[in-house]
Protein backbone atom coordinates (compact mmCIF):
# COMPACT_ATOMS: atom_id res chain seq x y z
CA UNK A 1 0.00 0.00 0.00
CA UNK A 2 1.17 3.52 -0.78
CA UNK A 3 1.81 5.78 2.22
CA UNK A 4 0.16 9.20 2.21
CA UNK A 5 -0.28 12.28 4.40
CA UNK A 6 -2.67 15.21 4.13
CA UNK A 7 -1.37 18.73 4.59
CA UNK A 8 -4.08 20.61 6.49
CA UNK A 9 -6.83 19.39 8.80
CA UNK A 10 -9.94 21.43 7.98
CA UNK A 11 -13.03 20.59 5.96
CA UNK A 12 -11.26 20.01 2.65
CA UNK A 13 -8.66 17.83 4.37
CA UNK A 14 -11.47 15.72 5.85
CA UNK A 15 -13.04 15.28 2.41
CA UNK A 16 -9.68 14.19 1.00
CA UNK A 17 -9.31 11.81 3.95
CA UNK A 18 -12.70 10.18 3.29
CA UNK A 19 -11.84 9.57 -0.36
CA UNK A 20 -8.45 8.12 0.57
CA UNK A 21 -9.93 5.76 3.16
CA UNK A 22 -12.63 4.51 0.79
CA UNK A 23 -10.10 3.59 -1.90
CA UNK A 24 -8.37 1.10 0.46
CA UNK A 25 -5.12 1.35 -1.50
CA UNK A 26 -3.32 3.73 0.87
CA UNK A 27 -1.79 3.58 4.30
CA UNK A 28 -2.85 6.92 5.78
CA UNK A 29 -0.14 8.22 8.11
CA UNK A 30 -1.89 11.31 9.45
CA UNK A 31 -2.47 15.03 9.01
CA UNK A 32 0.20 17.76 8.85
CA UNK A 33 -1.02 21.09 10.20
CA UNK A 34 1.21 23.89 11.45
CA UNK A 35 -1.64 25.25 13.59
CA UNK A 36 -1.91 22.08 15.68
CA UNK A 37 0.43 20.42 18.13
CA UNK A 38 2.25 17.20 17.31
CA UNK A 39 0.10 14.15 18.20
CA UNK A 40 -2.99 16.34 18.65
CA UNK A 41 -6.18 14.47 17.76
CA UNK A 42 -7.61 15.66 14.44
CA UNK A 43 -10.35 13.17 13.63
CA UNK A 44 -12.23 10.19 15.00
CA UNK A 45 -13.56 8.00 12.20
CA UNK A 46 -15.15 4.56 12.40
CA UNK A 47 -13.58 3.80 15.75
CA UNK A 48 -10.09 4.99 14.85
CA UNK A 49 -8.21 8.12 15.91
CA UNK A 50 -6.14 10.15 13.46
CA UNK A 51 -3.53 12.63 14.64
CA UNK A 52 -1.43 15.58 13.60
CA UNK A 53 2.08 14.43 12.71
CA UNK A 54 3.79 17.76 13.43
CA UNK A 55 5.19 20.64 11.41
CA UNK A 56 5.69 20.44 7.65
CA UNK A 57 9.46 20.73 7.87
CA UNK A 58 9.89 18.02 10.50
CA UNK A 59 7.52 15.58 8.81
CA UNK A 60 9.14 15.95 5.38
CA UNK A 61 12.69 15.83 6.73
CA UNK A 62 11.94 12.53 8.47
CA UNK A 63 11.77 10.89 5.00
CA UNK A 64 9.28 8.06 5.35
CA UNK A 65 8.73 7.26 1.66
CA UNK A 66 5.27 8.83 1.52
CA UNK A 67 3.36 11.10 -0.85
CA UNK A 68 0.97 13.88 0.06
CA UNK A 69 -2.04 15.89 -0.95
CA UNK A 70 -2.81 19.43 0.23
CA UNK A 71 -6.20 19.56 1.94
CA UNK A 72 -6.60 23.35 1.91
CA UNK A 73 -9.65 24.83 0.22
CA UNK A 74 -8.60 28.40 -0.60
CA UNK A 75 -6.55 28.23 -3.79
CA UNK A 76 -3.99 30.88 -2.85
CA UNK A 77 -3.41 29.20 0.52
CA UNK A 78 -3.08 25.78 -1.14
CA UNK A 79 -0.38 27.18 -3.42
CA UNK A 80 1.41 28.76 -0.46
CA UNK A 81 1.59 25.37 1.30
CA UNK A 82 2.80 23.78 -1.95
CA UNK A 83 5.61 26.34 -2.24
CA UNK A 84 6.59 25.83 1.39
CA UNK A 85 6.84 22.07 0.88
CA UNK A 86 9.04 22.46 -2.20
CA UNK A 87 11.39 24.79 -0.32
CA UNK A 88 12.01 21.94 2.09
CA UNK A 89 12.15 19.17 -0.51
CA UNK A 90 12.02 20.19 -4.17
CA UNK A 91 11.50 16.55 -5.15
CA UNK A 92 8.55 15.87 -2.87
CA UNK A 93 5.88 13.81 -4.66
CA UNK A 94 2.19 14.71 -4.57
CA UNK A 95 -0.58 12.20 -5.12
CA UNK A 96 -3.73 12.73 -7.19
CA UNK A 97 -6.83 11.35 -5.46
CA UNK A 98 -9.69 10.30 -7.73
CA UNK A 99 -12.82 9.01 -6.01
CA UNK A 100 -13.81 5.47 -6.88
CA UNK A 101 -17.33 6.90 -7.23
CA UNK A 102 -16.36 9.41 -9.94
CA UNK A 103 -16.83 8.76 -13.66
CA UNK A 104 -13.73 9.83 -15.56
CA UNK A 105 -13.24 9.27 -19.28
CA UNK A 106 -10.00 7.42 -20.01
CA UNK A 107 -8.73 10.33 -22.14
CA UNK A 108 -8.92 12.84 -19.26
CA UNK A 109 -5.57 14.11 -17.94
CA UNK A 110 -5.32 14.96 -14.24
CA UNK A 111 -2.33 16.62 -12.58
CA UNK A 112 -0.57 15.57 -9.38
CA UNK A 113 -2.05 16.84 -6.13
CA UNK A 114 -5.57 17.13 -7.56
CA UNK A 115 -8.67 15.83 -5.76
CA UNK A 116 -11.73 14.56 -7.65
CA UNK A 117 -14.62 13.98 -5.21
CA UNK A 118 -17.45 11.43 -5.29
CA UNK A 119 -20.21 11.75 -7.86
CA UNK A 120 -18.26 13.88 -10.31
CA UNK A 121 -18.32 13.21 -14.05
CA UNK A 122 -15.46 14.39 -16.27
CA UNK A 123 -15.89 13.93 -19.98
CA UNK A 124 -13.62 13.21 -22.96
CA UNK A 125 -10.66 15.43 -23.75
CA UNK A 126 -10.66 17.44 -20.51
CA UNK A 127 -7.43 18.44 -18.77
CA UNK A 128 -7.38 19.11 -15.02
CA UNK A 129 -4.16 20.72 -13.82
CA UNK A 130 -2.10 20.25 -10.67
CA UNK A 131 -3.54 20.82 -7.19
CA UNK A 132 -7.09 21.41 -8.41
CA UNK A 133 -10.29 20.51 -6.55
CA UNK A 134 -13.30 19.12 -8.37
CA UNK A 135 -15.86 18.84 -5.60
CA UNK A 136 -18.88 16.62 -5.02
CA UNK A 137 -21.12 15.82 -8.02
CA UNK A 138 -19.59 18.21 -10.54
CA UNK A 139 -20.24 17.68 -14.24
CA UNK A 140 -17.23 18.78 -16.29
CA UNK A 141 -18.00 18.40 -19.96
CA UNK A 142 -15.72 17.59 -22.91
CA UNK A 143 -12.48 19.43 -23.69
CA UNK A 144 -12.40 21.65 -20.62
CA UNK A 145 -9.15 23.01 -19.21
CA UNK A 146 -8.82 23.62 -15.48
CA UNK A 147 -5.46 25.26 -14.88
CA UNK A 148 -3.29 24.65 -11.79
CA UNK A 149 -4.75 25.54 -8.37
CA UNK A 150 -8.25 26.16 -9.73
CA UNK A 151 -11.33 24.55 -8.22
CA UNK A 152 -15.04 23.88 -8.57
CA UNK A 153 -17.51 23.74 -5.68
CA UNK A 154 -20.14 21.02 -5.34
CA UNK A 155 -22.53 20.52 -8.28
CA UNK A 156 -20.79 22.86 -10.70
CA UNK A 157 -21.70 22.19 -14.33
CA UNK A 158 -19.57 23.28 -17.27
CA UNK A 159 -20.34 23.03 -20.97
CA UNK A 160 -17.77 21.90 -23.52
CA UNK A 161 -14.52 23.78 -24.23
CA UNK A 162 -14.54 25.83 -21.02
CA UNK A 163 -11.26 27.22 -19.66
CA UNK A 164 -10.74 27.99 -15.97
CA UNK A 165 -7.63 30.03 -15.10
CA UNK A 166 -5.15 29.49 -12.27
CA UNK A 167 -6.41 30.16 -8.72
CA UNK A 168 -9.98 30.68 -9.94
CA UNK A 169 -12.94 29.24 -8.05
CA UNK A 170 -16.36 28.27 -9.39
CA UNK A 171 -18.95 28.44 -6.60
CA UNK A 172 -21.49 25.84 -5.55
CA UNK A 173 -24.08 25.07 -8.19
CA UNK A 174 -22.73 27.49 -10.80
CA UNK A 175 -23.27 26.72 -14.49
CA UNK A 176 -20.72 27.74 -17.10
CA UNK A 177 -21.88 27.95 -20.72
CA UNK A 178 -19.84 26.19 -23.41
CA UNK A 179 -16.77 27.92 -24.89
CA UNK A 180 -16.40 30.33 -21.95
CA UNK A 181 -13.03 31.41 -20.56
CA UNK A 182 -12.70 32.43 -16.93
CA UNK A 183 -9.29 33.98 -16.44
CA UNK A 184 -6.97 33.61 -13.46
CA UNK A 185 -7.67 34.71 -9.87
CA UNK A 186 -11.42 35.05 -10.46
CA UNK A 187 -14.40 33.92 -8.38
CA UNK A 188 -17.78 32.87 -9.75
CA UNK A 189 -20.43 33.08 -7.02
CA UNK A 190 -22.72 30.24 -6.03
CA UNK A 191 -25.62 29.39 -8.36
CA UNK A 192 -24.44 31.83 -11.02
CA UNK A 193 -24.95 31.29 -14.74
CA UNK A 194 -21.93 32.41 -16.77
CA UNK A 195 -22.62 33.12 -20.44
CA UNK A 196 -19.77 35.54 -21.17
CA UNK A 197 -15.99 35.41 -20.73
CA UNK A 198 -14.76 36.61 -17.33
CA UNK A 199 -11.62 38.74 -16.94
CA UNK A 200 -8.98 38.09 -14.28
CA UNK A 201 -8.89 39.31 -10.67
CA UNK A 202 -12.65 39.85 -10.46
CA UNK A 203 -15.73 38.51 -8.69
CA UNK A 204 -18.81 37.62 -10.76
CA UNK A 205 -22.24 36.72 -9.44
CA UNK A 206 -25.81 36.26 -10.65
CA UNK A 207 -27.84 34.78 -13.49
CA UNK A 208 -26.52 35.84 -15.86
CA UNK A 209 -23.30 36.53 -13.96
CA UNK A 210 -22.22 40.16 -13.67
CA UNK A 211 -19.02 41.73 -12.43
CA UNK A 212 -19.44 42.62 -8.76
CA UNK A 213 -16.03 43.97 -7.79
CA UNK A 214 -12.30 43.44 -8.03
CA UNK A 215 -10.96 40.41 -6.22
CA UNK A 216 -8.39 41.19 -3.56
CA UNK A 217 -5.39 38.91 -3.20
CA UNK A 218 -6.26 35.86 -1.10
CA UNK A 219 -9.90 36.95 -0.77
CA UNK A 220 -12.18 34.19 0.45
CA UNK A 221 -14.97 32.59 -1.56
CA UNK A 222 -18.65 33.33 -1.36
CA UNK A 223 -20.38 31.33 1.36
Amino acid sequence: MKKIVIFGSGGHARVAFSEIIRKKTYKFLGFVDEAKKKNELVLKYLGKNYYNLGSISKVIKNKNNFKGIIGVGLNFSRKKVYEEILKIDKNFKFEKIISKNAVIDSSVKIGDGTLIVSGSIINIGTKIGKHCYINTACVIEHDNIFKDFSSAGPRVVTGGNVIIGEHSYIGIGAIIKEKIEIQEDTIIGANSYVNKNCAKNLIFYGSPARKIKKRLFNENYFK
